[in-house]
């Protein structure tokens, strides 16, 4: 046990008897981290192409 009195390894609760996570909400999670990757990923690869052409056009390359 650490200074708080929590246990070093493990949550010391049996697993099996927690009850599962509702298949519709993890869908749901999985659904929306996807959503806001592929938003971020299409926004970073905007800011990426305008700087490389910024780049370019201003260096004569």
């Amino acid at each position: 046990m650490d200074e708080d009195g929590l246990p070093l390894m493990g949550s010391g609760i049996d697993l099996t008897k927690v009850p599962a996570i509702q298949q519709k909400r993890t869908v749901a999670f999985l659904n929306q981290f996807v959503v806001h990757t592929v938003q971020f990923l299409n926004r970073f690869s905007t800011v990426c192409e305008e700087t490389g052409s910024h780049f370019v056009t201003h260096a004569g390359v």
